[in-house]
């Protein structure tokens, strides 16, 4: 099994404060409101929503007051933000606007469909703002033994996402499972303790569980060659076997992809209201029963970036 995680937000204890660890799933309908799509830019408009409907996230916007240091980039996530929340669409040109500043960054320079995950990391990167950043926070941390002597070393690192190829049809939990399984190194290193070459067994601990749990279903190999497997989404989540705490987990979001390659085909995103779900379609939001949401999850091709809140 593949692993990747993102390690470019640094090492060490995740801490989270009282009023981040009391953020529960919204119990209240999301504003219904869309973004306009300037050409290829669903997958900033569908991050865009995951974002503005995390619960952290919102709290900390409504008691956000203007700081002159914040960057360009987050002035203008905070005054779309702020447009929605007062039920009005975004200004066409402050989107533009905001695609003109990711364009800074050479990956988006463009009008080219790109991958939502990329956008999400490189955009947390760009504002560099605690409250958005630190809900996805997450410890992993890595026992490497030598199967001849037992002797062992531990590493950690932070990050934002887990990313997980699929490789069968099965079970969400399955797959994490899967991801946390020992695995063995193929290691011509020597022990430093016995001096000798054998095996490596490399574990993986989630040693501190995020507020946010984000999870990329990667269904694209390196060659861009689409897995069609079937995936069941639970929507809720209890992490055992692989996590120090075993944290429950409540799925609020989550981003779709149609198309042929991770930069191609379209974006859209599901949102979990009080009593049923909201579908935003760049501009066009459109509600879902909780049974059709419900029948899409048991055998889900299109699901590709999952958002859980800790419960």
């Amino acid at each position: 099994m593949y692993r990747t995680t993102n390690s470019s937000y640094g090492s060490g204890v995740v801490t989270r404060n009282k009023e981040q660890m009391s953020q529960k799933t919204q119990d209240v309908d999301p504003i219904r409101i869309g973004i306009e799509n300037i050409g290829n830019t669903c997958y900033i408009n569908s991050m865009l929503q995951c974002l503005f409907n995390t619960p952290a996230i919102s709290t900390a916007m409504k008691q956000y007051k203007d700081n002159k240091n914040s960057t360009e980039l987050f002035k203008l996530f905070y005054k779309i933000w702020f447009s929605i929340q007062a039920g009005i669409e975004p200004e066409h040109n402050d989107i533009i606007q905001f695609k003109k500043l990711m364009n800074q960054h050479r990956e988006f320079d463009n009008f080219n469909q790109q991958d939502c995950i990329e956008f999400f990391h490189v955009f947390l990167d760009i504002v560099n703002t605690g409250f958005l950043t630190q809900p996805f926070f997450g410890q992993l941390t890595y026992q490497i033994s030598c199967q001849n002597c037992n002797n062992s070393s531990k590493q950690s690192e932070q990050f934002i996402n887990l990313s997980i190829y699929i490789e069968q049809s099965c079970r969400l939990s399955q797959l994490l499972s899967e991801y946390f399984k020992p695995e063995q190194l193929n290691s011509q290193e020597k022990c430093k303790k016995c001096q000798k070459t054998s095996p490596l067994i490399r574990r993986s601990n989630l040693s501190a569980a995020p507020l946010v749990l984000v999870i990329q279903l990667k269904r694209y190999d390196s060659r861009q060659a689409r897995s069609n497997n079937a995936i069941e989404i639970e929507q809720s989540l209890i992490l055992k076997g692989f996590c120090d705490q075993s944290p429950q987990y409540k799925l609020y979001a989550l981003i779709n992809h149609q198309g042929y390659s991770i930069y191609s085909g379209h974006y859209t995103c599901l949102i979990k209201g009080k009593d049923c779900w909201y579908n935003f379609n760049d501009q066009r939001v459109s509600e879902y029963s909780n049974k059709v949401v419900d029948d899409e999850l048991q055998k889900s091709q299109n699901s590709y970036v999952l958002f859980y809140q800790r419960q």
